[in-house]
């Protein structure tokens, strides 16, 4: 039995080759049998197998034969059809020696999935004609004649345009850095906001140290140096005149020039008193001492601010003047 068995399996083996060998056909072919020295043509290698084979092509590293050289190679491709699959590689190749080749027979190896046995198959033989140009030796031999310039094109010139700016922009943009970083000043400057005017600055100051309370706490020559101090700032805008560095005593001297009524005139003056009383003597003002010369200085900035008058026969805006009484 056992003999028996062996022999139905080596007729299993024979009728299974010969069964895949049927459906097994390797194929070379070129774009042409004949080319001029030089010249390069396509050779394309492949083979047709069922499905669930593996197949091995034929591999060359940098020449056919001697007399033929691989330019190119492309990668292997796989195309399914009906009846299984066709594997490909197409190489480019030419020959720099006249003659009349002969190509190897190119070797395919192939075995299926359930069997490890290996299988090969041959390509059909190529032939491949060398040929070098005819010379007529009997003709006169012709001066041979260098390159012909032809004038550039604009697509030409214009990337180089471009560049050449970019280079300029570049040199500009180093040139300035370089200059930023000697005077220690910075790449970016913000616009700086537009200043608001001497009455709406002090105003906002005023109510900002009415919020903070600061006398409540007891810090009476805090709060009055800063109520002096916004005085003496809306002064310096309003009438232009360097009040931070003046006495009390001189900046009423300068007012008594400005056009400021006597009634304003005359709270102005005793907020001031009472603060150099507070500053330097230590006095003690009542709480309604404290929230009244806050408003004096309220009232001396809405009093004594630029209100603009369209004048009718030059039309320009004029500030009007404002009389003392007495």
């Amino acid at each position: 039995m056992k003999r028996i068995s062996k022999i139905l399996a080596f007729l299993f083996i024979v009728i299974s080759l010969n069964s895949w060998s049927q459906n097994v056909e390797a194929y070379a072919k070129m774009d042409s049998t004949s080319i001029m020295i030089g010249d390069q043509i396509d050779l394309e290698l492949g083979i047709k197998v069922p499905e669930s084979f593996y197949v091995s092509l034929p591999f060359f590293t940098d020449t056919i034969t001697t007399n033929i050289e691989i330019i190119n190679r492309e990668p292997i491709d796989t195309t399914q059809f009906d009846e299984g699959l066709v594997i490909n590689q197409t190489y480019t190749i030419t020959s720099f020696d006249s003659g009349y080749f002969r190509l190897p027979d190119f070797e395919f190896l192939f075995h299926h999935e359930s069997d490890t046995a290996v299988y090969k198959t041959n390509a059909n033989t190529l032939y491949l004609m060398v040929n070098t140009p005819v010379v007529d030796t009997s003709q006169a031999f012709k001066v041979i004649k260098g390159p012909v310039s032809e004038p550039y094109t604009f697509m030409e010139i214009f990337p180089w345009v471009l560049l050449g700016l970019f280079v300029i922009g570049a040199i500009i943009v180093i040139i300035w850095y370089l200059q930023k970083q000697k005077r220690n000043q910075p790449l970016f400057v913000r616009k700086p906001k537009p200043a608001l005017p001497p009455d709406v600055l002090a105003i906002q100051k005023l109510e900002e140290l009415r919020l903070s309370k600061v006398w409540q706490q007891g810090k009476l020559k805090m709060y009055y140096t800063g109520l002096t101090d916004i005085a003496r700032e809306y002064f310096e805008g309003r009438f232009h005149f360097d009040a931070m560095e003046m006495t009390s005593d001189e900046i009423m001297t300068v007012l008594k020039e400005k056009p400021v009524n006597k009634e304003i005139y005359e709270k102005m003056r005793n907020v001031l008193q009472l603060a150099d009383l507070v500053k330097f003597a230590k006095a003690d003002p009542l709480p309604l001492e404290n929230d009244q010369c806050l408003n004096h200085c309220v009232d001396f900035v809405k009093e004594t601010k630029p209100v603009p008058i369209a004048d009718e026969q030059d039309n320009k805006v004029v500030e009007p003047e404002i009389k003392r009484e007495g």
